[in-house]
């Protein structure tokens, strides 16, 4: 079965990382592409970003689909009702990953999706450093970073750092788990699986693991803002999303009882 990936863009042009991102995932993989704009009428989808445009210039070719939808007065909620509609495997978002007031007063769509979705999404800086060279389409994922709590969030870690690295046609990535805290996570070897344990505060321990040795991409299990402290002030993904630097794969976690 043909994969699809849907790319969300806001059309300021500002988020053409995230484009440039599906168009090579889906270059690459042969993958369907569907890019979704919200609150804009049907015609303006001819003014959105066009892939195969773009994957001529690589000597490849890709199936892109553009589209405009209008459902909500909230612009997120507008894409999300046009993403159910999509049914991707992949959701490629960009974010301006502001911090502070700013990013109070004027949140990140691309986060707002990765909250409310059942598929993982990739979340790519306006601003910061790419997998993907847009002169060549071609895609560095040697290095994976994945922090887990538990067994059962580092399994679903890596089979989403799977998708999106058989999308890229990579098969000689190093993953590593990583783990805050106590007791130190065990998992049985796995080719190209590494695990660390370190001790300390969960977001400054990723950040300090990134600086050491700075990932391509960092999979971040993601249970949405599931306390008043996260809908006020952010959870850990939307923290790491913001500092990283890098692309952020935000992974869908069961609820917690």
């Amino acid at each position: 079965m043909t994969r699809t990936i849907a790319h969300t863009t806001d059309r300021s042009g500002d988020d053409r990382a995230a484009f440039v991102h599906a168009t090579a995932l889906a270059a690459t993989s042969g993958a369907r592409m569907v890019t979704v704009h919200g609150n804009a009428p049907p015609g303006v989808a001819d003014e959105l970003p066009d892939a195969a445009a773009l994957a001529a210039r690589w000597g490849r070719a890709v199936v892109h689909e553009r589209r405009c939808h209008e459902c909500c007065d909230d612009v997120a909620d507008t894409l999300l009702d046009a993403l159910a509609k999509v049914g991707a495997q992949l959701v490629v978002a960009g974010t301006h990953a502001r911090t502070g007031l700013a990013g109070l007063l004027k949140g990140s769509v691309g986060l707002t999706l990765a909250r409310n979705l059942t598929s993982p999404t990739l979340i790519v800086p306006n601003r910061g450093k790419s997998f993907v060279d847009e002169r060549t389409g071609a895609i560095d994922l040697r290095t994976v970073l994945i922090p887990a709590g538990d067994a059962a969030s580092a399994a679903r870690g890596l089979a989403a750092a799977e998708l999106v690295l058989g999308m890229a046609g990579t098969t000689d990535a190093v993953r590593t788990i990583l783990h805050v805290g106590e007791p130190p996570l065990e998992l049985a070897a796995q080719p190209g699986v590494l695990v660390r344990n370190v001790g300390g505060a969960i977001e400054a321990a990723i950040l300090e693991a990134a600086r050491h040795e700075p990932p391509c991409l960092i999979v971040m299990p993601s249970r949405g803002h599931d306390s008043i402290g996260d809908a006020l002030f952010g959870s850990h993904t939307d923290h790491i999303v913001k500092a990283a630097g890098c692309p952020v794969l935000v992974v869908p976690q069961p609820a917690t009882a």
